[in-house]
Formats: structure tokens, C-alpha cells, sequence
């Protein structure tokens, strides 16, 4: 029996549309955003020449060097001795450590970690803040060889090429008392915000 032209027209287009689908596509995407994380558990680094429960002979190791902790009797003994001489913090809030822990995680392989900027003025001057970043584990190395006086702008450590994952630094403070400072009667009770920035070119 002889199949009507319909159908074979219809059976011809089934067979156009079967090869016309044998392939396909689709797509891939990736989204990776970028990362550059910093975090510091160190609060507050508080020298603090009042302190009367140190005994004075406390010090803190910073680059090798051990540097007494500020406290009464230890202001007391550089009084007596005179000249200049570098202290380590009574003590930190946020941590139990001697040091801040600086935590950087990043997806950069360069990047570098600065005092972005300093709020606020001490009567003593700024300059009299010194600051030592020392390398734990990670990529990078420290840009302080030794404690530098702060200044905005100043880069603490950082990595030039293939700093990817996490890297961690201890962060060390000192402050530089002088027999010659005319401290008035009031005494003296002042602060001031280092801002840091962790930043990838």
C-alpha cells in the first residue's frame, strides 16, 4: 500500500530535525572574587609608667634584644641612670602575647602591609612609638630590619611576588623615654590610632 506524500514529507523533516540535534553547548563560569584580608588581635599596646605591680626587671625579647617592660620601678631605674632607653608594653589588650599577631590572607602574589595613617598627636611626639615586624610563617618578609619610628606611610612587611595564602607577623611596639622630657605636674595620659592598610598594586 502506496503511503500518502504527507507522510513521507513528514518522516523526511523528523529525520532533519533528529540529525539537527545531535550536538549541544553550554557553558562554564568562574567567579573567583579577590582577596586581601588583614586582621590584628592586638587592641591596645599600653605603656604604662604608673604601673606598680612589675617589679621592673620584666622585658620583652624584640629582634634579639630584650627591652624592659614599662612599669614604675622600671621608670624609676631609668631616672636614676639616665640618657635614653627604648620600653616594651606593661601590657596588650586582646592578647596575652608580648606582641600583636597580624594575619594576612590573600589570593595576590603582592602586596604589602603600612601604617596608612596615625590619629592623634603625643606630647612626647610620635617619633617616640617604634614599631618591629617580625616574620612567623607565610610568604614575604619583614621591611623593618630593626624598631622604626612610626610615620604614615611606612611599610612594616610584604611580599613582591607569590605572597598567595596566608602569612602571619608578630607586630612590636617600643616607645623612647628621654632624661631630658620635662613631663608637666598632671603627668601625662595619651593615646593615639595607627590605621593599617593591606594593599596589592
Amino acid at each position: 500500500m502506496r503511503k500518502p506524500f504527507g507522510l513521507w514529507a513528514l518522516l523526511a523533516l523528523l529525520s532533519g530535525l533528529a540529525l539537527a540535534q545531535n550536538t549541544d553547548s553550554h557553558t562554564v563560569t568562574v567567579k573567583i572574587p579577590p582577596v586581601l584580608q588583614l586582621s590584628l588581635d592586638a587592641t591596645d599596646y599600653l605603656f604604662d609608667f604608673t604601673d606598680a605591680t612589675l617589679q621592673g626587671t620584666e622585658t620583652v625579647t624584640v629582634g634579639n634584644t630584650p627591652y624592659t617592660k614599662a612599669s614604675l620601678a622600671a621608670y624609676l631605674n631609668f631616672l636614676d641612670s639616665g640618657g635614653l632607653q627604648d620600653f616594651a608594653p606593661t601590657s596588650l589588650g586582646g592578647t596575652t602575647n608580648a606582641y600583636g599577631t597580624v594575619t594576612v590572607l590573600t589570593n595576590r602574589g603582592q602586596w604589602t602591609v603600612k601604617i596608612d595613617s596615625i590619629g592623634g598627636t603625643l606630647t612626647l611626639g610620635n617619633g617616640r612609638v617604634k614599631v618591629f615586624a617580625e616574620k612567623v610563617s607565610g610568604k614575604g618578609s619583614s621591611l623593618t630590619s630593626s624598631p622604626t619610628s612610626i610615620a604614615s606611610g611606612l611599610s612594616l612587611f610584604g611580599a613582591g611576588s607569590v605572597g598567595q595564602g596566608k602569612s602571619v607577623y608578630k607586630l612590636y611596639y617600643l616607645f623612647t623615654m628621654d632624661i631630658s622630657d620635662d613631663i608637666p605636674l598632671a603627668g601625662l595620659n595619651e593615646s593615639i590610632t595607627l590605621n593599617l592598610l593591606l594593599s596589592s598594586p
